[in-house]
Order: structure tokens, then C-alpha cells, then sequence
């Protein structure tokens, strides 16, 4: 099968370079380099605050009061390009004062990427924190695979570049919509188990 093109941020000339951080962090994972024909896998990151089990199965992330401000659309791909189906993708962000709910679910959800893989996501553009720089949503994908943890960035934000961990391969790729909302677009690459894994045959014979 021929590999898909990846969806990368566009528009601009230079998306900058790693923060010192990006790609460093004791005990995170390294992105392994593509093999010949292959897709480049989504970088791991930090899993960073807060990530919290018993989200609810959700899209659209807005609270009362919110107005969307941005949607995000995309694929589950494996290396060679082909969509996974039902692939689980979480996504949690703080709010736009910078701060995380712990208390219930606000601006935190999990959807399973449709026939095609895809999925969509409506949400706000969150704040920065200390001592973070850079407007973030933290992710989790998992396919018959390990859960692959990340962070997405916002095109053209000032504090991209002065973030220790900002990624430029992280970064969404947008336009601004005639109603003044951002669509973007970011397609997730990761590996699914292998034959050399401690996986049952039937889990094998489940991947794309």
C-alpha cells in the first residue's frame, strides 16, 4: 500500500527549532527513525498535568459560555499510512487562565477514530502556564498498541519558541474559518504491537 502523505503544519517558512527539553526527559521515549517507505512516528512527550482516568467519551470539549475556538481533524495512521479504525485518542487541556480541573472533566475527553481513522475535535485555544511557555493539549493515542503520550502546539503562538519542550514536528497546522474559528489539522503516526511482543496471536491479528 502506498504510504499517505502526513498532514503537516503549512504556511510557514519556519516553525522554529526543539526547546532544550523536547525529546530529552528521562524515561520518555524516543521517536525511532522511519524505515524505508515509512511515515515518521509522532514524537512522545511529558505527559505533563493532569491526566485523569474516567473521562467521558466526547468531541466537543466546550463548557457553558464557550465559544469554539478551534477544530481539529485528523488521522490514526500506522507507519506505512494506513488508518487505524477505532483507535482511542484522549485529549485534556487547562483552561484559558491556565488552570486544570480536578474536580470533574472540564476541557478533558476520550473519542475512538471512526472507520477511516479520523477524528474531531472542538475545543478552546488553552492558556500558558508556569513554567511553561507554549499553549499545549496533552494527548493520548492508543491502537493495539502502546499508549503513545504527546502534546500539540498552536501555529504562530509567541511562546512556542521560549517553551523548554515546544516540538516543531507537534505543531497544528490552521486556518482561520469565515466565523473566526481555527481549523486545524495534526495526523497521529505510531507503531502498533509487533510479533516480538508479549501479545496474544488474536491481538496480532487485529492490527491494520
Amino acid at each position: 500500500m502506498a504510504v499517505q502523505e502526513q498532514a503537516r503544519p503549512g504556511g510557514v517558512a519556519d516553525r522554529g527549532v526543539p526547546g532544550i527539553m523536547s525529546g530529552k526527559t528521562p524515561g520518555v521515549r524516543e521517536t525511532p527513525p522511519p524505515g524505508p517507505g515509512e511515515l515518521r512516528q509522532t514524537p512522545w512527550e511529558i505527559e505533563g498535568p493532569f491526566f485523569r482516568l474516567g473521562a467521558p467519551q466526547r468531541s466537543n470539549l466546550l463548557e457553558p459560555g464557550d465559544k469554539p475556538e478551534i477544530i481539529l481533524t485528523g488521522r490514526i495512521l500506522n507507519e506505512k499510512g494506513t488508518p487505524i479504525p477505532g483507535a482511542v485518542v484522549q485529549f485534556w487541556s487547562c483552561d484559558h487562565k491556565g488552570e486544570y480541573d480536578m474536580i470533574s472533566f472540564k476541557y478533558t475527553g476520550y473519542q475512538v477514530a471512526d472507520a477511516t481513522g479520523r477524528y474531531e475535535l472542538t475545543t478552546i485555544i488553552p492558556g500558558a502556564y508556569q513554567p511553561r511557555e507554549a499553549k499545549h493539549i496533552h494527548v493520548k493515542v492508543q491502537a493495539i498498541s502502546r499508549p503513545v503520550t504527546t502534546q500539540l502546539y498552536f501555529e504562530g503562538e509567541p511562546g512556542n519558541q521560549l517553551d523548554e519542550y515546544y516540538n516543531p514536528d507537534l505543531v497544528i497546522a490552521w486556518t482561520m474559518g469565515e466565523d473566526g474559528v481555527r481549523h486545524g489539522t495534526f495526523d497521529f503516526v505510531i507503531a502498533q504491537f509487533t510479533d516480538d511482543e508479549n501479545v496474544t496471536p488474536e491481538t496480532l491479528a487485529a492490527r491494520v
